[in-house]
């Protein structure tokens, strides 16, 4: 895995090493992650300083996807972040507890009270931003557009759905993670389903992608009872109720409050430069998260771990 270097790196060539990963076109991946921003922050451009109290019981909740410290993927940011730091920053001094929590899975806040201003202070740094776009792409984007590839699936939506399932509910095999909703979407089907996207060899039957989406959005909201996670099924279901199946230009969505609102490509997930420094200056951004946070992923495993890459 080529690691991004540290260091005054500019945020246009941080975008395009970012969407030169594996799956979605540039503009598709850039309308995905927009669109994710949307459900899991409230705004379509990634907030590095975001941090509050997950309301699920996971410790905090920080950054550009909700990373937690009760789930492990935190303590994978913060790792990258070492490295790049020489193990000399703000978080060195609690690495100890900020370890036990992660490796324990404990949603406990006790003894690192003040880690949302050390996040926030933190995320000043290029160095902070790069390192949690790696584990974002690391840990839930590529499993993602691997299992979409598995499946051969052609489009943006059917890919996209898979991103935002994986981080609101990790990438893992797990049965209320991304590859046990996979599998369980799969056995449902028991003879073919022919129509005008893509057919899919699933077991020994032909599935129209399309259905194949359909169905897994309806598996994956069994699993989802709140947040950020069911208003993204419900503005999934919109957008593929109303045949936006391939994402080239820009997308009609449903926002948190269900109401319709355009996300384009002429935007970016990626703020620019002035705009993340601005969100991160003392007393401009709350330490209260925009909306109450509903982090829902399991625990990091060790084979999804980024320590070794």
């Amino acid at each position: 895995m080529e690691f991004i270097k540290v260091g005054r790196l500019s945020i246009a060539l941080v975008l395009f090493k970012f969407c030169r990963a594996v799956g979605l076109a540039d503009c598709s991946k850039n309308l995905a992650f927009q669109l994710t921003n949307l459900f899991q922050l409230g705004e379509i451009q990634n907030d590095y300083g975001n941090c509050g109290v997950d309301d699920t019981g996971n410790g905090f909740s920080a950054g550009i996807v909700n990373f937690c410290t009760g789930t492990g993927d935190a303590w994978q940011v913060i790792q990258l972040y070492h490295k790049a730091t020489g193990n000399d920053d703000e978080f060195t001094a609690y690495d100890s507890i900020l370890q036990k929590y992660a490796e324990q899975g404990d949603g406990s806040t006790a003894g690192i009270e003040n880690f949302c201003e050390l996040w926030k202070q933190a995320s000043k740094t290029q160095a902070f931003m790069d390192v949690q776009n790696q584990v974002v792409d690391e840990l839930y984007f590529n499993p993602s557009q691997n299992y979409a590839d598995s499946l051969n699936l052609t489009l943006s939506i059917s890919r996209a759905q898979l991103y935002d399932t994986a981080i609101s509910h990790g990438a893992s095999e797990s049965s209320n993670s991304l590859g046990g909703m996979i599998q369980l979407t799969n056995s449902r089907f028991g003879r073919d389903i022919l129509g005008d996207t893509t057919a899919l060899t699933i077991g020994n039957y032909k599935v129209d992608e399309v259905e194949w989406l359909r169905e897994f959005l309806n598996v994956r909201a069994g699993y989802s009872v709140e947040g950020d996670a069911t208003n993204s099924i419900y503005s999934y279901t919109y957008i593929l109720e109303h045949g936006e199946y391939m994402w080239t230009d820009e997308i009609t969505v449903l926002n948190n409050k269900n109401k319709e609102t355009v996300i384009s490509c002429a935007n970016s997930y990626m703020p620019s430069v002035s705009e993340s420094e601005a969100s991160s200056k003392d007393g401009e951004t709350s330490l209260v998260p925009k909306r109450v946070v509903s982090s829902r992923r399991a625990k990091v495993t060790s084979s999804q771990s980024t320590e070794d890459e």
